[in-house]
């Protein structure tokens, strides 16, 4: 039965939520509870494709990044809990001389944090991966840190190891609103009744700007679209390959049960109002872009030609949510004293994770906090897309260049 208080609720049982609730439990924070409408891991991350990637031209996202690709390469020593993290590299490929000049960028960065990123030839390129076939212009970066995960199971060790830590899992009971007294959040209404608490962790996903509305909360996170798919067993895909992530074309392959997983952005970009939808959606249940589809394996198919006569087996589509500026958002917001919102994940919510869930932990804990809170922060927007069309039209736009600037 769930209870009628709490020292912290948190929202949303993905993977975002999951780890929430881990790190406050970590940090010694005490009496909390974890709710959502579904069992965990459900909702997008299950439809994630679990990369992780940490060197970036930007140096906030790659000192975020190595605190993420350090945890998932300690993950079991850190929560009791295995996860299947496969730490084959990637490979970044760039066509042109604009993207050529940001491996240059991302190239000094590892220098600087003595990483053993460098270029490599076309052909070792071949030798990692048989079923690529590079252009004769292109650059090609190796990343030896990067790798993958299964997303659900991510979410899944979170849970597992807050539970070891004392935290109460409430699955199946949707929350319908946010309680609050003058500037404060005080907890969380549900079918089961009202859940008091000292804070509340908005990690809802795609339902999280529709939770902060009827408060006045007007978070600058909205869902947008994204979609991958996977194809029967290949000759010559190798479990252990690199990701590949090719810039300008904007698509990224890996090795997915002995086949391909392949998924790309600026497809046409679709953002959505969660109110438009029925109770009781789930995001499974959304609707396919086969435009999307066709148009990404035409892109994909002179770079991966096997992709030519492959059989796709397997559709994924979620509503990863985005910022204004592609960066995520994890603070109180103003006018909500209790409320920690966590969204924004930009399509990397598994890859952010870890991180995500410190800066959450940092906030409740009354800790310094490891990143700049104006970095991440509600208020960092001022009165710029308040409006809903035109934050939807720019959250698009971000998702549709997501390999082609950086934020």
């Amino acid at each position: 039965m769930l209870p009628s208080s709490a020292n912290v609720v948190v929202i949303g049982g993905g993977v975002l939520g999951t780890s929430a609730a881990f790190h406050l439990a970590e940090a010694g924070i005490e009496d909390i509870v974890l709710v959502d409408r579904g069992p965990v891991g459900s909702g997008t991350t299950p439809m994630a494709a679990g990369q992780t990637g940490y060197l970036n031209s930007d140096r906030f996202a790659t000192d975020f990044g190595l605190y993420n690709v350090e945890f998932f390469e300690n993950f079991e020593a850190r929560t009791g809990h295995a996860i299947n993290f496969h730490q084959s590299g990637s490979l970044r490929i760039t066509l042109t001389d604009t993207y050529h000049q940001d491996l240059d960028r991302r190239l000094e960065v590892a220098a600087d944090i003595g990483d053993d990123a460098r270029i490599i030839s076309a052909e070792e390129a071949r030798a990692m991966v048989p079923l690529l076939a590079p252009t004769p212009d292109c650059r090609i970066m190796l990343m030896p840190r990067d790798g993958w995960v299964e997303p659900k199971s991510v979410a899944v060790a979170y849970a597992a190891a807050a539970v070891d830590r004392g935290v109460q899992f409430h699955t199946g009971i949707p929350v319908t609103g946010l309680v609050h007294n003058d500037d404060r959040v005080t907890g969380v209404t549900t079918p089961q009744g009202t859940l008091q608490a000292n804070w509340v962790v908005l990690a809802a996903g795609a339902w999280s700007r529709q939770l902060g509305q009827p408060l006045g909360i007007n978070l600058r996170s909205v869902p947008v679209r994204h979609q991958a798919f996977v194809t029967a067993p290949l000759a010559d895909a190798r479990p252990d390959q690199p990701i590949v992530r090719i810039t300008e074309p904007q698509f990224y392959v890996r090795p997915e049960a002995g086949g391909l997983l392949v998924g790309g952005y600026g497809y046409r970009p679709l953002s959505f109002d969660m109110d438009n939808f029925a109770d009781g959606f789930e995001i499974a249940a959304l609707e396919a872009d086969q435009v999307y589809y066709e148009q990404l394996q035409a892109a994909a198919e002179p770079f991966f030609p096997v992709l030519g006569d492959a059989v796709r087996v397997q559709d994924r589509r979620g509503l990863p949510t985005i910022s204004p500026d592609g960066r995520m958002v994890i603070s109180e917001p103003t006018g909500a004293k209790g409320l920690v919102a966590m969204t924004a994940c930009g399509v990397g919510g598994i890859d952010r994770s870890p991180g995500a869930g410190r800066i959450v932990a940092d906030i409740v804990a009354g800790r310094e906090q490891w990143i700049d809170p104006e970095i991440l922060g509600a208020n960092r927007f001022g009165e710029d897309f308040v409006d809903d069309v035109a934050l939807r039209a720019r959250c698009e736009e971000i998702y549709a260049h997501h390999y082609h600037d950086v934020y």
